[in-house]
């Protein structure tokens, strides 16, 4: 009688293993909270789950649009470790990419608005882990003048602080640099005056913010129902901009009730177009970028971003 055969290795096929992700993470360290240790911890965590990480810290202000859109780029996360300025420039580039690479985000700048509207964490092991689990969401954005933003466009008194704060400033103050000018500036300026025309309706107003998300400077809650992951846009109108109406909607903001203002409406929109009677300044997503008229749509595009877990 024959003996039976030894198993074969064709029974039980072998895994093939799986190929490391690749991650290349995009810092700058100009950032207001930079920190390098923070990004070596990172990198570290990375590569203990088996991930290849490539750093690059960047040194000229177009660097991060020319890595993104590069045809070349061969990743499968690009981690972009600055503030929301930094998000947003590498969102932007990045729109017309499709499905790869995924964008995560190491926040390290003065709000970081986006992180905390996809449950970022700021601790550099939990960020790590936030981009082992790789968890995505789709990012939605606006276009405001032609450029896609992804948290807010406006015109008026905010505007003019973006304006006006010294770069450097903001870069070894942070927030504060922005309060310092904000209070000054409230009692010094003109006040404004906003023709407004969205989806088909007239408004008047004093200053005007378009909200991709809900949370605005930080994580103060301006529209509790507003989602950067859905395809629609917040108009805010402020009736009155005087120092002590500036004081009370800054009040507000520290307590997330800025909506239920009787000087404040706010309505979902698709399309608006604002107009200044005195040419204003215009901000997107927190930069300065000229001035009135300001056209404002909702964007058609999706971008995976790596979310919190």
């Amino acid at each position: 009688m024959e003996s039976p055969l030894p198993h074969s290795r064709l029974d039980k096929p072998e895994k093939k293993p799986r190929k490391a992700k690749r991650v290349l993470i995009l810092a700058n360290p100009t950032a207001t909270s930079f920190r390098f240790q923070r990004i070596t911890e990172i990198v570290k965590c990375l590569e203990e789950a088996g991930m290849k990480v490539e750093l690059k810290l960047t040194n000229r202000a177009s660097e991060i649009t020319e890595t993104c859109t590069d045809p070349d780029l061969n990743t499968d996360i690009l981690a972009i470790a600055g503030g929301d300025a930094s998000v947003s420039e590498a969102a932007s580039a990045m729109l017309g990419r499709g499905m790869k690479p995924h964008l995560a985000i190491i926040p390290f700048g003065t709000a970081n608005v986006l992180a905390h509207e996809l449950g970022v964490p700021s601790a550099p092991k939990e960020i790590a882990k936030a981009i082992i689990a790789g968890k995505t969401q789709k990012l939605h954005n606006g276009y405001a003048n032609g450029r896609p933003f992804f948290l807010s466009t406006s015109t008026g008194f905010d505007a003019e602080v973006v304006h006006v704060v010294p770069l450097r400033l903001k870069r070894r103050y942070g927030r504060f640099a922005s309060l310092f000018i904000a209070a000054q500036l409230a009692f010094s300026r003109r006040k404004g005056s906003f023709k407004v025309r969205a989806d088909g309706e007239e408004l008047q107003c004093a200053m005007a913010l378009i909200t991709n998300g809900r949370y605005y400077a930080g994580k103060h809650l301006v529209v509790p129902e507003a989602s950067i992951l859905e395809k629609q846009l917040h108009l805010l109108t402020f009736k009155e901009d005087g120092a002590w109406a500036l004081f009370k909607y800054a009040c507000r903001l520290l307590t997330g009730s800025v909506v239920k203002s009787r000087n404040v409406q706010c309505r979902t929109i698709k399309t608006a177009r604002i107009e200044a009677y005195r040419a204003a300044a215009v901000q997107i997503d927190g930069e300065p970028f000229g001035g009135t008229p300001l056209e404002v749509s909702v964007g058609d595009c999706e971008l995976t971003v790596i979310c919190g877990n």
